[in-house]
């Protein structure tokens, strides 16, 4: 009889039951995401899906006969976690468990593994369902989500900005990497600020990063300064046979990179505002770490927040160092006030003594002439602070306003030096004017004045006594103006800030001053679409140059300056 005929003679509930075994298997290996197999009473694999060995990497034949506990750490056999989740399933009728799985190459995987008991219709143990699944992924998202918002809280606890760089530094080595550092963009050059490592005992070899980063590394392709020059993210998941690797990071020595090592790095630009100040580098060291695209996301999520953080330790640094400045400033100002008015009320008194009736009214009379004048000085200089005060609120807030006219520049030199001349005569100083002819130009006559006054007082105060030179001449169209003094001198690291508003170099506890001289002639010079610059050695004197447009151009800084028509302006304050 053909096998035909004899299916044809099967019962019908055989081959029902046969075509549901079928798809039944059928379902259970297209569950690929899912690791499901039945287990015998004793625990031990009795059939296998394509989802258990897409999970866990041992073929049918393989796994066919191996004990639940094949599956997991050796640490987990040691604690029999296997027999207990056996017996509570035979017990309780079902058991869960998630934590560590092994696959067949050793490797591990955070998974969960749900067992049910199988019964027959007496009640009587046929064996156990096991359903497993691999929450890799969900573990380490909610691993991600723990640590940034452990970041959030760490990063918003302190407005200190070198607290805050290490504090980057070292969420990165307790979260996700070896060792870090993070660099910075400042006023001496892109320099590492703060860097950490997961082993305690290294952090004196990582420390020995910070410092500078040579000019030369930012002709590398790859590395923090390209990082910081794009604005884009690096990833080299296996550095081991990459050359470039040490000075990409900024490691200046072959020694201290052997030291530290690196197996797999990132580095992510530090952003805030739309700007890019800085770069942070992860490293990994440890055999078998490699970064990936994930990894990548989360440290750009990390730089993200920490970018906020130091952007906003960085403002509060600067407000702090602006609010010192104001309270300097309106020290001094307090100070220098109340001794004119002090002088004034003095004289006031001195001329109400002098006119009440008296003998001698004649001699009183001269006094009085005196008085007055020396009480003129006194007002005219408490003027000349009050409207300094205007000035740098108008500078600071962009409302310098300008009245352009056909102005003399020879001749308001030679105007100033002949108002010096009291000034001058007190401090034994001698000014020598060098010009050939009139230097014209449609500038600001009384905004130059400002200028002009500042510079010789400048030279003056800290001119030594020695002769002072000023030189007026053209280059083409371009009028220079060139005051040198023979003084004290600017050390090179001062020369830059000494522009900058409330800057002084106080190499002279007795010269007085607010520190806003020099920064009002840059402001007044940019306006009228100029520059200033200063050339000086410690101890040989100072020499600022002043170059003008004869003509009129646009500022040098735009929105720094209006032009208006005719109007009185505030001298000069020192």
């Amino acid at each position: 009889m053909s096998a035909d005929s004899e299916r044809k003679e099967e019962p019908e509930s055989k081959v029902a039951l046969r075509e549901s075994e079928e798809r039944f298997r059928l379902l259970i290996d297209s569950l690929r995401d899912y690791s499901v197999f039945p287990l015998s009473v004793e625990g031990r694999v009795s059939n296998w899906n394509l989802g258990a060995e897409r999970l866990k990497g041992f073929s049918t034949q393989e796994a066919i006969g191996l004990h639940l506990s094949s599956f997991f750490p050796e640490e987990e056999q040691a604690e029999r976690v296997p027999e207990r989740i056996l017996m509570r399933a035979e017990l309780e009728g079902r058991s869960e468990y998630e934590g560590w799985l092994i696959r067949k190459d050793r490797s591990r995987f955070w998974g969960s593994v749900a067992l049910s008991a199988m019964r027959d219709q007496d009640g009587r143990l046929r064996g156990f369902s096991n359903i497993a699944r691999d929450l890799s992924e969900r573990r380490r998202t909610e691993k991600a989500q723990a640590f940034l918002a452990e970041a959030g809280e760490v990063l918003t606890g302190s407005l200190e900005y070198e607290k805050t760089l290490q504090e980057v530094v070292r969420l990165a080595v307790r979260g996700m990497a070896d060792w870090c550092s993070v660099a910075v963009q400042g006023s001496d050059g892109l320099a590492v600020r703060a860097a950490a490592h997961v082993d305690p005992t290294r952090e004196s070899t990582v420390r020995g990063l910070l410092r500078v980063l040579p000019e030369a590394e930012s002709k590398l392709a790859r590395g923090i300064r390209q990082v910081v020059r794009t604005g884009q993210s690096e990833l080299c998941s296996d550095t081991l046979e990459a050359a470039w690797v040490r000075a990409a990071l900024g490691v200046d020595t072959p020694e201290r990179f052997l030291s530290l090592g690196a197996r797999s790095y990132m580095c992510v630009p530090l952003k805030a505002r739309g700007t890019t100040f800085g770069a942070i580098a992860f490293v990994a060291v440890t055999p078998g770490r490699s970064y990936g695209p994930a990894d990548l996301v989360l440290a750009e999520e990390l730089v993200r927040r920490a970018g906020l953080a130091v952007d906003n330790a960085r403002l509060f640094r600067k407000a702090q160092e602006a609010l010192k400045s104001r309270d300097e400033f309106l020290s001094m100002a307090s100070h220098d006030l109340r001794s004119p008015l002090t002088s004034l009320r003095l004289q006031l008194h001195a001329v109400r003594r002098d006119l009440q009736p008296g003998d001698e009214r004649k001699r009183a009379s001269e006094k009085l002439v005196s008085r007055v004048e020396s009480m003129e000085r006194q007002t005219d200089r408490m003027l000349r602070m009050m409207d300094a005060l205007l000035d740098i609120s108008q500078m600071t807030a962009g409302r310098l306003e300008l009245k352009r006219q056909k102005v003399d520049l020879v001749e308001l030199v030679r105007g100033a030096v002949g108002t010096l001349d009291e000034e001058l005569r007190q401090n034994g100083v001698q000014m020598r004017v060098h010009a050939e002819g009139r230097v014209e130009g449609e500038w600001d006559r009384l905004r130059l004045e400002q200028v002009i006054d500042n510079l010789l007082s400048n030279a003056v105060k800290y001119g030594k006594g020695q002769p002072v030179d000023l030189t007026v001449s053209v280059d083409g169209t371009t009028a220079r103006l060139v005051v040198c003094d023979r003084g004290v001198g600017i050390a090179p690291e001062d020369q830059e800030r000494l522009f900058e508003r409330f800057e002084r170099v106080r190499l002279d506890r007795n010269v007085g001053g607010y520190g806003v001289g020099l920064w009002i002639v840059r402001r007044v010079v940019e306006a009228h679409g100029g520059r200033v610059s200063v050339e000086s050695r410690l101890g040989e004197g100072s020499s600022f140059t002043v170059l003008l447009p004869m003509r009129g151009q646009a500022p040098a800084q735009p929105g720094c300056a209006q032009e208006t028509g005719p109007e009185a302006s505030p001298p000069a304050v020192h």
